[in-house]
């Protein structure tokens, strides 16, 4: 049986957010880097293979046509990358809020990798 070398997928939101949160997906794939991992950072296929033609910031695939079929196409894409190349997954702090997100944790239970969680900051109360 073949060993797969350590790769993690990076899973998190990038819906709502003007640059797709791609600089934060970024840095996170630099400090599992630097632990030995080989990262699938989706926000790097994205730069490679088109972003959602209405932006990240506007993207909603319930009810524009294009959105929908850009996220069936993303999320294919990446549940290829997460079942034939992935032993663990990262989860971003506030992944629950994504629907891609949320589909890529069910396929990483599904086939059984480990999941491992960003710990959240605590928000700050303004005085």
């Amino acid at each position: 049986m073949k060993k797969r070398k350590p790769t993690i997928y990076i899973a998190g939101p990038m819906r709502g957010y003007e640059d797709g949160n791609f600089p934060a997906f970024d840095r996170q794939a630099r400090v599992l880097e630097r632990q030995g991992w080989v990262v699938i950072n989706p926000a790097e296929m994205d730069r490679q293979e088109g972003e959602p033609p209405n932006g990240h910031l506007d993207f909603d695939p319930a009810t524009d046509y294009e959105d929908r079929q850009f996220m069936r196409d993303a999320l294919k894409r990446d549940c290829v990358a997460i079942c034939d190349k992935c032993t663990a997954m990262y989860m971003m702090s506030e992944f629950e809020t994504s629907r891609g997100a949320k589909a890529e944790w069910h396929t990483a239970k599904a086939v059984g990798l480990d999941i491992y969680y960003e710990a959240p900051l605590p928000h700050q109360n303004k005085i």
